[in-house]
């Protein structure tokens, strides 16, 4: 049997609100049915044991399997009563998902408030510079080639643009802080937003930077990945009106502009938030490789 194309982030993720829905929400039984049909086969063929899947999707396939029979089976449809069963089930895990929730969100205010010291240290007197040039670049997959994309081939990239960032060459060069944050959201599939700080007495181009950043990302991956050049200056006259501007140079003397790129650069701590990628509020990764990490930070002076 063959199932519409769907990437692996968007069928977690698919999966992933459907168990919220149900668990946290007021979904239909049979939307809930349906969904299932759509589901379960694809998720099963795909499952790999070797991954760590969020609490949400082990809840869904644990409680798949205790009603179905034969976990394979083609035959099987998801009714009213095997429907409302799975629903049952379900319930045994609601405890076990909001203690996760709750140890996400937990770790995200850990990130802020270590990653908060680390930038105002760049910016102190005794030990910081006097300016920084702040530049964050949007990395995401193309729509049409997303179903090619898995979660080891994201760790794949990220490790290659890692090294890029450790060797401090070419639109590196200078760096003396990083933050990259990786999500995954609904529509958009695995994303990740990075933030790159230059020592400012040595580079100022930052929308030059931004682009350069964003073709290394389109490069890694092959011609799979895009970007969203956070500093083009339509961008930072928009952040300009509203009071909100955080990127480009910033003056340690400025102290209106050092808060806003402090607040600029925890957004990355927050996987909450509104974005122009997100289409959900919860863009935590559901799925990853064991130890991956899903924000990961640097700073030295150099």
């Amino acid at each position: 049997m063959s199932y519409p194309r769907i990437h692996q982030s968007k069928l977690i993720s698919t999966i992933d609100l459907l168990v919220r829905d149900v668990l946290f929400g007021d979904i239909d039984i049979s939307q809930v049915s349906v969904q299932l049909s759509k589901l379960y086969l694809p998720f099963i063929e795909n499952y790999d044991p070797a991954l760590k899947y969020m609490p949400t999707i082990e809840a869904f396939k644990k409680s798949t399997k205790d009603v179905m029979d034969n976990p394979y089976s083609q035959t099987h449809r998801w009714g009213y009563y095997n429907t409302v069963q799975f629903m049952d089930y379900l319930g045994n895990h609601k405890a076990l998902i909001t203690d996760e929730d709750a140890e996400l969100i937990k770790q995200e205010k850990i990130n802020s408030k270590v990653f908060e010291v680390d930038l105002r240290k760049l910016f102190s007197e005794e030990d910081g510079l006097s300016r920084l040039l702040f530049v964050r670049v949007d990395l995401f997959y193309l729509k049409d080639t997303m179903h090619l994309v898995t979660i080891a081939d994201l760790h794949r990239h990220l490790t290659k643009l890692r090294d890029f960032i450790g060797n401090k060459r070419t639109c590196f060069k200078d760096r003396v802080g990083y933050a990259i944050a990786i999500e995954q959201g609904y529509e958009h599939g695995y994303h990740c937003h990075i933030l790159l700080i230059y020592n400012g007495a040595k580079r100022w181009k930052d929308t030059y930077l931004g682009q350069a950043v964003g073709e290394k990302w389109e490069t890694i991956t092959d011609g799979l990945g895009s970007y969203y050049n956070c500093n083009h200056p339509a961008n930072k006259r928009a952040y300009e009106k509203s009071g909100t501007l955080g990127i480009g140079m910033i003056s340690r003397h400025d102290e209106q502009a050092v808060e806003n790129a402090i607040r600029t650069a925890l957004y990355l701590t927050d996987p909450g938030k509104a974005d122009r990628y997100i289409d959900r509020l919860d863009q935590h990764l559901k799925v990853k490789l064991p130890k991956m990490k899903t924000f990961t930070r640097g700073i030295t002076q150099g």
